[in-house]
């Protein structure tokens, strides 16, 4: 029995794996991009499309349909699954980074713990919520690393880090 099927199982599985991974480490971005609706939702309908493109043109590898449904289905989940990975990542991908002014609301820290708060455990902070306006728009962003605008008072104008993705999103650099 030939060891190849096996070597391309091991390697779909990392694979696999390693987009999970970029996944984890994108979410990040997303979740501190301006417009990210937009975004996720162009890039399911482009997954969808290149997918479908993709069966439609290779509908001979997979005829009759019955006996390849599970690779079809997959194909389907997949490009619906990443395709707001590979979305982000090229909207950052090109992208300048600038600093843009945005109307200071709050800062506010958040504890988050998987497993719950042991006896006599003290709380420190898990990261925290930056609220800001923008042309009267409420904007929150989150990040890890130590309170940015301790002493800032609501109303002041501050500059955040920002890249203008290349499909239009915005991504506010925060640590």
């Amino acid at each position: 029995m030939s060891s190849r099927p096996k070597l391309y199982a091991a390697l779909a599985v990392l694979a696999f794996f390693l987009l999970i991974a970029l996944y984890a480490n994108e979410y990040q971005y997303l979740s501190n991009t301006i417009g990210v609706q937009g975004l996720v939702g162009g890039s399911v309908l482009v997954g969808v499309i290149v997918a479908g493109a993709g069966l439609w043109l290779g509908q001979q590898r997979f005829t009759p349909w019955k006996r390849h449904l599970p690779e079809v289905l997959f194909i389907g989940v997949f490009s619906l699954f990443f395709a707001p990975l590979f979305g982000s990542l090229l909207n950052r991908a090109f992208s300048l980074k600038s600093y843009e002014s945005f109307e200071f609301v709050s800062e506010q820290p958040y504890f988050a713990s998987g497993y719950g708060v042991l006896k006599d455990e003290k709380l420190q902070p898990t990261g925290y919520y930056l609220q800001v306006r923008q042309n009267g728009q409420i904007h929150r962003f989150k990040y890890k690393k130590q309170p940015y605008y301790p002493l800032t008072k609501p109303g002041e104008v501050i500059m955040l880090p920002v890249r203008r993705g290349i499909f239009g999103p915005r991504v506010v650099l925060l640590g």
